[in-house]
């Protein structure tokens, strides 16, 4: 190769070092990151606010929303149920139990979509075909499932 030629490829592969170098600093850089929200856990028992609702179902995650009177006979294993059942699904689920007047069970997706749990059985291979409906961010256990 020339003189000239060998230059040019020294100039050239300079050139794309310093323009890396660059472009990952850039990268790294924070630009003003929004203030970090409170994680929120698997299992809540006290009423969600609507900004926890909305952060939860737009990190992908399903909310299961259980509120029930203070006299329910059956709504402790209820609940046991739905905790097993988001013990599996850790990260991908957050079970809302809440006792006072009203009295409801529903699977809410991060589409919108609610599903009422009342008349269906709890266990995790009954709940996991409705899971697997209303989820955007989808488990293993979803992925894998045969329909």
């Amino acid at each position: 190769m020339s003189g000239i030629m060998k230059s040019a490829v020294a100039i050239f592969t300079l050139l794309i070092m310093v323009l890396s170098a660059a472009g990952f600093a850039m990268n790294s850089a924070s630009f003003g990151e929004a203030p970090k929200t409170p994680d929120i856990p698997t299992i809540v028992r006290e009423p969600l606010n609507t900004e926890q609702q909305i952060q939860i179902l737009r990190s992908g995650r399903v909310l299961i929303e259980h509120f029930y009177q203070e006299n329910c006979t059956d709504c402790v294993d209820k609940n046991a149920q739905l905790e097993l059942f988001a013990s599996r699904l850790e990260g991908y689920v957050v079970v809302n139990e809440v006792v006072g007047n009203d009295s409801r069970l529903d699977m809410i997706g991060a589409g919108g979509k609610i599903t009422d749990l009342r008349e269906h059985a709890l266990d995790y291979e009954s709940l996991i075909g409705t899971f697997c409906d209303v989820a955007i961010a989808q488990p293993r256990a979803c992925i894998l499932r045969e329909f």
